[in-house]
């Protein structure tokens, strides 16, 4: 009996791990989503996120406590995402499913454990060596122009050894430019055949090089006041412009002198402009009227809170915003306080760290603490391409 009963034992026990085996399968396809990760990393590391979802999942938002890390658009059933952290302690992971209805579809959730410094003894990150290849030059004092460049109607950026002599550049007043002059590529409220996407798009025909010398001109001497009055890199602010506003030609930058596009969340307020047909930022909340035969979304644009955006009076209105509000949280009337590691660029500079490298840090710690979803290291990097690029370090 005792011989006898072995092989059934080691059956029933293979018997039951197959069943368990099967319940598990079924359901990880229910959820539909599986995530892998490490469950802990030092402070600056990067963390490899890899999903495995079913068919009907198009991406996966992720997110740590309660701000987006990014997105992760899924092919062939797996994705990945990698995101370095440089604050210390327990993040509350959530990682949402989303179908290509724009519908959640599941969710899983997750912890991380982030050791190592915090980020204000944190060691200085100090890319490559900035190239002096492309130079922007302000007026002189006299007002004469000392910016040149060459074929002023192309998107042509003068390099080290052209000849610059030969091409003058005389930029027109700020405010002699007709907003109603521009025109964009349509979304798909404006034209059944446009692209949601297209709300991100320039003016058309815009920027080209006097469209970016004179937008530097113009927010050269209010971004060095600011930078001379309150201690953080000039450098920054006019890359952050740059980027955000496509160089001033953006919608929000046109319409509302939003150069930063800086949101407005609290429902639809007199003093900001709505940014139509935007992609849904509101994870995937905001009501779907109807789908375009392209696959594009029109969107319920009433009472809608993910795409206002301030609207302010000049542009220097909004660069003494980013700087007073969101730099050094002089008011607390920005939700997220970013005073620290403006102190921290302040002590880097005052213990002669190099220009280049303390801004790279200030801006990686602003887009590692929420300023952007898609995290430091890619913000900091797409920012000072645009420092090295017009040498703008020279103002800090």
């Amino acid at each position: 009996m005792a011989r006898s009963s072995f092989p059934n034992q080691v059956i029933s026990i293979l018997f039951l791990g197959l069943i368990f085996f099967a319940f598990t399968n079924q359901k990880l396809k229910r959820i539909g989503l599986n995530v892998e990760y490490t469950p802990t990393a030092q402070v600056g590391e990067e963390v490899r996120f890899h999903f495995n979802a079913s068919d009907e999942i198009y991406l996966v938002r992720i997110y740590s406590d309660n701000q987006s890390l990014g997105t992760a658009k899924i092919y062939d059933n797996s994705a990945e995402l990698s995101f370095p952290f440089t604050f210390t302690g327990t993040k509350r992971l959530r990682f949402v499913a989303v179908n290509d209805q724009n519908e959640t579809s599941s969710e899983v959730y997750g912890e991380l454990v982030i050791t190592g410094k915090v980020f204000k003894d944190a060691i200085t990150v100090i890319p490559e060596t900035p190239s002096q290849e492309y130079i922007y030059t302000p007026k002189n004092q006299d007002n004469s122009t000392q910016v040149i460049i060459s074929n002023p109607n192309t998107n042509y950026e003068p390099k080290k050894n052209d000849s610059y002599n030969n091409y003058e550049y005389n930029p027109p007043a700020r405010n002699q430019l007709n907003v109603n002059n521009f025109k964009f590529k349509p979304t798909p409220n404006e034209d059944i055949n446009g692209r949601n996407d297209n709300v991100y798009s320039t003016a058309i025909g815009h920027p080209n090089a006097d469209d970016v010398n004179m937008f530097f001109d113009d927010v050269q001497p209010i971004a060095t006041e600011l930078a001379r009055k309150h201690n953080v890199p000039a450098s920054v602010i006019m890359a952050m412009a740059a980027l955000e506003s496509g160089y001033g030609f953006s919608r929000n930058a046109i319409f509302a002198n939003n150069l930063l596009g800086i949101k407005q969340w609290k429902g639809n307020p007199s003093n900001a402009y709505q940014l139509k047909g935007q992609p849904d930022e509101n994870d995937g909340k905001v009501p779907i009227i109807s789908v375009t035969p392209t696959g594009q979304l029109i969107f319920d644009e009433d009472n809608r809170p993910d795409n206002w955006y301030k609207r302010f009076n000049s542009r220097e209105e909004c660069l003494r915003f980013l700087v007073e509000e969101i730099f050094l949280h002089k008011t607390g009337v920005w939700k997220r306080d970013y005073s620290e590691i403006t102190r921290f660029y302040q002590k880097q500079i005052a213990a002669g760290i190099e220009k280049y490298s303390a801004a790279y840090t200030f801006c990686y710690g602003i887009g590692e603490y929420g300023y952007t979803h898609r995290g430091g290291k890619y913000y900091a990097d797409r920012v000072m391409k645009i420092v090295e690029k017009y040498n703008l370090t020279e103002f800090d």
